[in-house]
């Protein structure tokens, strides 16, 4: 009976220890977690994706017939975690240490503690594709570019070239960034995994941010909504993908304006969104974050309770940041360290993420070599960036489930157990 109640004391001191430390809590909701700690690991949720949408009222006449389609989430418990760890009971005794169990569950507790922030963080490549910040590329249209999308069941297949003579897609060029004026690789890599992408034929014309979930080749890739859906009461009929008609990049009629189509438009461009990581300093970085600002306003998401992950340097940069001098002084240090939370800026709470908790991401190549289809175009790797994570609490729904814990006799040996 001792042994059992040592073990549960054990578990509680490693969950408190674990909880008042990480990141996760102070970022994420757990409005599920009571549903996923009955029996079984997963929960659906239900829930509405599109916005309604209204229709002019005549008399007489039958009003039109909304199709409302619902979105299911599953929020799984898709990671599980272990510790083993023995202790001889005759080096126990003749150490000089009085605490090693405890100092080693507090470790554990840590590592735990990074795992689950780790995770949670990585989420946020999940983000819906417009809402990134970062330096887009545009590959402006003209007679020698071209594009198109084929739809599919789930999304579409764009297909894009360059005119060398013939309009080529088996091979690409390079473009030079008319947002930075340098010169790019014009089409997909491996990099481009989950960055948006959307096509344009001006700057006032150009279709909704897809997601680009796969890349078949340098000309090649599929494209999926960001939520996933393939239906809803705002798509054309006959494609499975919103707005192909185009729109002014805010606005995407549904049946577009009759007279133009980005499906059969000729020399059409096309844009990555944050397909470069943005360079920042402690003169840039106050920018930056109102640019978060600004993408969580353009969303309608509240203003209060916002969050910010940043890992160590952007940090400096934030408590350097002139904006904050002196002014801002008692803003930055006021308040206690709680979750991470280190500071408060341009709205948000800030909470510190350090080491492989921070994810990143890598920008598209820059290029050097022909504008046009050629085999002395040469690919440069592009800058690897931090992913830091703007959100509401609501956005993020975590839970997680603790099993089981005990100290068990190891067998043959005067030593125990610590699982």
């Amino acid at each position: 009976m001792q042994l059992t109640n040592f073990g549960e004391q054990f578990a509680s001191k490693v969950l408190a220890k674990t909880y008042s430390a990480m990141v996760t809590d102070a970022i994420t909701n757990r409005d599920y977690e009571g549903e996923i700690k009955k029996p079984g690991d997963r929960v659906n949720i239900l829930s509405f994706l599109n916005n309604g949408i209204l229709s002019d009222y005549v008399v007489g006449t039958d009003m039109p017939s909304e199709t409302i389609v619902d979105a299911e989430d599953t929020l799984v418990v898709e990671k599980r975690k272990s510790f083993n760890f023995s202790l001889d009971r005759l080096e126990n005794l003749f150490t000089y240490g009085g605490d090693i169990p405890e100092s080693l569950l507090e470790n554990y507790s840590k590592v735990l503690e990074k795992e689950i922030d780790s995770y949670v963080l990585a989420k946020a490549g999940d983000t819906a594709v417009q809402n990134w910040i970062g330096t887009n590329l545009v590959v402006v249209g003209s007679g020698a570019t071209m594009a198109s999308i084929a739809t599919t069941a789930t999304g579409g297949t764009v297909t894009v070239g360059t005119y060398d003579g013939t309009y080529e897609t088996s091979n690409i060029g390079t473009t030079e960034n008319p947002v930075d004026g340098l010169i790019y690789f014009a089409g997909f890599t491996s990099a481009d995994l989950g960055k948006g992408f959307r096509l344009r034929s001006t700057s006032t014309f150009v279709s909704p941010w897809y997601k680009i979930s796969s890349v078949t080749s340098s000309t090649v890739a599929t494209l999926t909504e960001w939520d996933g859906a393939a239906s809803g009461s705002d798509f054309e009929e006959g494609y499975t993908l919103r707005g192909l008609f185009g729109g002014d990049g805010r606005s995407f009629p549904k049946y577009g304006t009759g007279d133009a189509s980005l499906l059969t438009m000729s020399s059409l461009g096309w844009e990555f969104n944050a397909a470069i990581a943005t360079s920042v300093s402690a003169a840039t970085i106050y920018d930056q974050v109102t640019l978060l600002s600004e993408a969580l306003n353009e969303a309608e998401v509240t203003d209060t309770d916002r969050k910010l992950t940043v890992p160590p340097a952007i940090l400096t940069q934030l408590k350097q940041s002139s904006e904050l001098q002196p002014s801002g002084i008692a803003e930055i240090y006021s308040g206690t360290v709680i979750n991470g939370r280190v500071m408060r800026f341009g709205g948000f709470e800030v909470h510190q993420a350090a080491g492989a908790r921070v994810s990143t991401r890598v920008g598209h190549p820059t290029a050097s070599g022909s504008t046009r289809v050629g085999a002395d175009v040469v690919s440069v790797t592009g800058s690897t960036g931090y992913q830091i994570l703007a959100n509401h609490p609501g956005m993020i729904t975590f839970a997680d489930k603790w099993s089981e814990s005990r100290v068990v006799d190891a067998e043959n040996q005067f030593a125990k157990k610590y699982q």
